[in-house]
């Protein structure tokens, strides 16, 4: 996957929450003016 630069479109796509609730990123953008996605791949 290329890398995404500051102004790019996050592309749509569904992920669990740290609540395991389904949230799609169109709908988490619409709710706050600015969003962080952190991804943790975590420690093997």
């Amino acid at each position: 996957m290329p890398k995404m630069r500051i102004g790019d479109s996050f592309p749509a796509a569904k992920l669990q929450d740290i609540d395991g609730e389904t949230v799609e990123f169109p709908a988490v953008f619409a709710k706050a003016p600015a969003t962080v996605v952190f991804f943790y791949r975590g420690r093997w």
